[in-house]
């Protein structure tokens, strides 16, 4: 476990360092890409004059390495800076856009990782259909998150009303009670997490059919069945319950892509989450805000595979003693 905690915090430290100097090497620098407001580009130029005070007011004069020592003076302190685009700070506006990414990613992974056992389970009960499912789902998994968003916004959304093309919420909504916000809000949700649930189906489902296999071999199975026990038993308390941990891990080790994916889809339908401030922080060489979000994520994603490890070991442990 020492091992791993070390070998993690390495990563962590590799990554800084990346996340750190990469928009750097982007040509340009925040004060050539300059906004009216928030998605804007000013129609003024700045001075040579104030670019040079506001790169010595930003830290952005300095070398690169004064640099670097400055921002991990300041992460330290839980402070992730001030976005030069936005004009508020990182930590503020990533709590603030945050919700909005983990509501449909959350989502996307819990309907997925429901609908990938289920499908695994149908497919073992009936072995006509597995071979359909499997070529499908075989297909599915190598479209990416994003195309699947745009052929969801042709295909479903353009074609249909009452599904809105984009955004979280119906702007300038008036709502007359709380119930009223939330299906606003879960009915611009649903072509996001439906996106994101298609792309991430068929990893829950060849993991749980793998490990639904692995198990079925075992004695005990063997066992219970031979003693005449139920088959709806057997399946909840021998199958189900001891091919679960691998599934659990697969649920954590999905958060990493599902990140990504996530921020993919956003920008697809314009949902406010971190997916389109990254765009923006990119565009407009906001370094403070795009070292925020990929510091978020490298937590976000470390930590869900140190929880995957965990399960992993646990699982194995409990395998160890039952030998």
């Amino acid at each position: 476990m020492k091992k791993k905690i070390l070998l993690m915090l390495c990563s962590f430290v590799v990554i800084y360092l990346v996340n750190f100097t990469i928009p750097r090497l982007m040509p340009g620098d925040p004060f050539d890409y300059q906004s009216a407001a928030a998605g804007e580009e000013s129609s003024t130029e700045m001075t040579e004059e104030l670019k040079e005070y506001l790169r010595s007011y930003y830290g952005l004069d300095k070398p690169f390495f004064a640099q670097l020592w400055e921002n991990v003076k300041s992460n330290l302190r839980g402070d992730l800076g001030y976005s030069i685009h936005y004009k508020q700070a990182v930590s503020s506006l990533l709590l603030e856009r945050l919700p909005w990414t983990a509501f449909i990613m959350v989502s996307a992974l819990v309907l997925s990782l429901i609908l990938g056992i289920a499908l695994a389970l149908l497919g073992l009960r009936r072995k006509k259909l597995e071979g359909s499912l499997y070529a499908l789902l075989s297909l599915l998994g190598e479209l990416p998150h994003f195309l699947l968003g745009i052929l969801l916004l042709f295909l479903v959304a353009a074609r249909v009303d009452w599904i809105p093309l984009s955004g979280a919420a119906t702007a300038f909504g008036v709502y007359y009670s709380e119930w009223d916000w939330i299906k606003d809000v879960l009915l611009h949700a649903m072509l996001p997490i439906a996106a994101l649930s298609l792309a991430t189906i068929p990893g829950f489902y060849f993991t749980a059919r793998a490990s639904f296999l692995g198990i079925l071999e075992r004695p005990y199975v063997l066992a219970a069945r031979a003693k005449g026990l139920k088959e709806g038993r057997i399946r909840r308390h021998y199958i189900f319950r001891n091919a679960l941990p691998p599934i659990v891990a697969r649920f954590f080790l999905s958060v990493g892509s599902a990140i990504g994916g996530t921020m993919l889809v956003e920008n697809v339908f314009a949902y406010p989450g971190l997916g389109t401030v990254m765009r923006e922080a990119v565009k407009y060489r906001d370094y403070p805000l795009i070292q925020g979000v990929f510091l978020l994520s490298t937590v976000l994603v470390l930590l869900s595979l140190f929880a995957a490890d965990m399960i992993n070991a646990l699982s194995d442990g409990k395998r160890g003693g039952s030998l």
